[in-house]
């Protein structure tokens, strides 16, 4: 038979190509809270062009991503559980790398069928058993509900801004669990009489509904994923809920300063806006927005009060730590901004500050 795409081969296909670029997208932000939902939307995206080459007849011409899926299947649920774990703040004694050893070891079978192409090996392949699909949606069930634990210790909503996070979570976990529904659902229906082929599109259409959905996310709002806050997805328009707006900012304001106040992130002299809104779990634009609206200056001015703070407090119980020190050890790399924000404060340069407050 002749490789060929119908109408639902080359949608997938479209799909996968969105998967893609949702997942470059994605890594090039270089938020390292991304990288879980960014590599799900990979392994979704490396399934379905299987999927595809299988239906379309083309995996007869590219036999090497048989098995490859069950590595994907294996990837997903551990990647959803460090996402989780990083949105709710979870600690765990295990290794990250632990969750993958699944993944590895039904990767073994591949490098088994990649040898047998190349000539090089022509034994059994080991640990089959590992692209069984019930022991994979077993996986996959485990950890669903190992996520859910997660969302349900987390259950209380003391704020809007832990309400507004929870939102997300559940829409996560609801196209997780669509997409292990219609998993198990195929290799139910598959030992009836009445199982249409067709049938083995519902894998591929909840995985194309997942990306489509996260993709509908980054398009209306970027900074969904910067893996802690996710208002600007669900603050009301202007007009609808001016309040909750306020409340929200309030929250988030209070987030920053507490924050500010305990880590001290003002003393690294290369910090940036970008550098803090990862630390807090802002988009640049919330942290910028929240900044200038609460405190109603701009992030150097916001930041500078802090090392200011700072270096008031060295000169006064410090006499004899030199003023160079001081403005380097709170923060600020050179001297001209240092003395220009004190004399704009003080009307005065440290040294004078230090000696009339002593004197006194």
């Amino acid at each position: 038979m002749k490789p060929s795409f119908d109408t639902w081969t080359s949608a997938f296909l479209i799909a996968v190509a969105m998967g893609l670029f949702l997942f470059f997208i994605l890594i090039a932000t270089r938020n390292r809270k991304n990288l879980p939902i960014a590599f799900v939307l990979l392994a979704f995206s490396l399934i379905l062009f299987q999927y595809v080459l299988y239906w379309t007849g083309y995996q007869q011409l590219f036999p090497y991503l048989s098995y490859f899926p069950a590595v994907c299947y294996y990837c997903i649920g551990p990647l959803l559980y460090l996402y989780f774990k990083g949105l709710f703040r979870v600690e765990s004694t295990i290794p990250a790398y632990v969750h993958f050893l699944p993944a590895l070891i039904a990767l073994t079978p591949n490098i088994w069928l990649w040898l047998a192409y190349a000539g090089i090996r022509e034994t059994v392949t080991p640990v089959l058993f590992m692209l069984n699909g019930w022991v994979i949606a077993v996986h996959l069930v485990l950890y669903f509900f190992i996520i859910f634990q997660i969302t349900r210790k987390k259950r209380v909503a003391s704020s809007q801004y832990s309400a507004l996070r929870r939102r997300w979570a559940n829409t996560l976990l609801f196209l997780f669990g669509v997409f292990i529904l219609a998993y198990i659902s195929y290799y139910t229906l598959v030992n009836f009489a009445f199982f249409n082929p067709q049938w083995d599109y519902m894998i591929s259409i909840s995985m194309s509904v997942s990306i489509y959905a996260i993709g509908y996310f980054v398009i209306k709002q970027p900074s969904i994923f910067d893996g802690e806050l996710y208002a600007e997805l669900f603050l009301p328009s202007p007009n609808q809920g001016d309040t909750l707006e306020s409340e929200l900012l309030n929250e988030f304001y209070d987030h920053v300063v507490h924050y500010m106040e305990s880590e001290k992130p003002y003393t690294d002299n290369e910090l940036r806006l970008v550098n803090l809104a990862d630390q807090v779990g802002f988009s640049t634009h919330l942290l910028s927005k929240v900044i200038n609206n609460k405190s109603g200056v701009n992030f150097n001015t916001f930041v500078n009060e802090y090392r200011l703070r700072a270096s008031e407090e060295l000169l006064l119980t410090q006499p004899t730590m030199s003023v160079k020190m001081i403005y380097f050890d709170v923060g600020f790399n050179n001297k001209a901004t240092f003395y220009k924000a004190f004399k704009e404060k003080h009307n005065c340069t440290p040294s004078e500050y230090r000696h009339r407050l002593l004197k006194a």
